[in-house]
């Protein structure tokens, strides 16, 4: 759901970044009685994605009931997957997101960019979500899965859903009422595509998924199903709030704006400091294996461990002066997270994101946010993202 509002100053992930800040000083562990154990700070969550023995991914099958649609889905899934089967399925799909196959898509990108924005040429204001945040990466993605383009508005639809499964914090009648319908046609849309590429294979990733073998042996069904659902979420829900966010934090900060403007080799590492500030995703769920030390508290076995991504890439001891927006940092962040879960798809968000971004600059000496607008932002708990942010621009 959408939360409304007028005007930057109510950004509802200020009050997130505030919760934040107190934890980190106060308790970067605790357990909260209902979601389980909180964790804030840098180090304890990097060891978290480290330690994929003591920390689980499976939670979807720990906390919430079963769900045969949800089950199906989560076959497939490499967020809530450990080995070996994480490694066998992430083989499969990582071929395509290699930094050399991404930087491949270089000229579809461009022509994608500059078609969106020949949409609003002469407009001097638009939602800049709708007219590019949103629709370059979800364009970019279908395309390569092989799926149509026209189909977007049910892929939208859920996206949404997806986006609110979160182990141990939706009721099981949500899950059930609400998330599950939108997943079974989801499963239902792409299994159909599956059996229709098996046929007919063409050249997209979806064929090469229906036509992959793991020692010696086809994927299940739910697992490519699984594979392309998460890669059709994550793949365009991660660049839209990149390029969303960049843009806020550039009208926050016009002398970065201006330094970017005037020397775009600096855009890479303003990027980079966007995804620190404001990480689409900011947590991770885990499961712990055995009983276990955090932050000086015994965790016992069979826990849910909620690692605060958006917290440790705000950690004073890892970052110094960690709310100033600095695009000269060099310390890594853990947005895309850690080890055999690192994000496949990272470089073509950051792909994507520079060549909007150097697109919007080159359209148009100035791009503001319309505060008399109607800005709208995602749940920030869930995704840290603008879902409706309207600009004004001047070529």
């Amino acid at each position: 759901m959408s939360i409304t509002s007028d005007t930057l100053a109510k950004d509802p992930a200020e009050s997130l970044f505030a919760w934040f800040r107190s934890m980190l000083d106060t308790q970067p562990v605790y357990r909260d009685p209902e979601k389980g154990w909180q964790v804030f700070g840098y180090s304890d969550i990097s060891r978290i994605l480290a330690d994929t023995t003591t920390f689980s991914s499976d939670t979807a099958r720990a906390f919430n009931p079963p769900q045969p649609d949800l089950d199906f889905f989560d076959m497939g899934n490499l967020v809530t997957t450990d080995p070996p089967r994480h490694r066998q399925l992430r083989s499969v799909i990582s071929s395509v997101f290699t930094a050399r196959a991404v930087t491949g898509l270089t000229p579809r990108i461009e022509k994608i960019t500059n078609a969106l924005l020949d949409g609003v040429e002469g407009a001097d204001r638009f939602d800049l979500i709708d007219s590019l945040a949103y629709a370059l990466p979800i364009n970019v993605i279908l395309e390569l899965l092989g799926l149509p383009v026209e189909d977007e508005p049910l892929f939208r639809v859920w996206g949404e859903a997806l986006g609110t499964v979160d182990a141990a914090t939706v009721p099981p009648e949500q899950l059930e009422n609400e998330v599950a319908p939108a997943v079974r046609e989801m499963n239902a849309y792409l299994l159909e595509h599956v059996r229709r590429l098996r046929k007919n294979p063409t050249d997209d990733v979806l064929s090469r998924l229906a036509g992959a073998k793991v020692d010696g042996t086809y994927l299940d069904d739910g697992e490519i199903v699984g594979v392309t659902g998460l890669t059709m979420f994550a793949g365009h829900a991660t660049t839209m709030a990149l390029i969303g966010n960049a843009v806020l934090l550039f009208d926050r900060h016009p002398e970065v704006a201006g330094a970017v403007r005037a020397d775009r080799s600096l855009l890479p590492g303003a990027l980079e400091e966007v995804l620190r500030l404001r990480p689409p995703f900011p947590r991770l769920a885990r499961i712990t294996t055995a009983d276990t030390e955090l932050g000086g508290h015994t965790i016992p076995a069979g826990s849910l461990v909620t690692p605060w991504i958006g917290a440790a890439n705000r950690d004073g001891s890892r970052f110094p002066d960690p709310d100033r927006f600095d695009i000269h940092r060099t310390t890594s962040h853990l947005v895309f997270g850690q080890g055999i879960h690192f994000c496949l798809g990272a470089p073509l968000a950051r792909l994507e994101a520079k060549i909007a971004l150097n697109i919007l600059m080159d359209r148009y000496r100035d791009i503001a946010v319309d505060e008399t607008g109607s800005l709208e932002f995602e749940n920030p708990r869930q995704l840290i993202s603008p879902t409706r942010l309207p600009v004004r621009v001047s070529g």
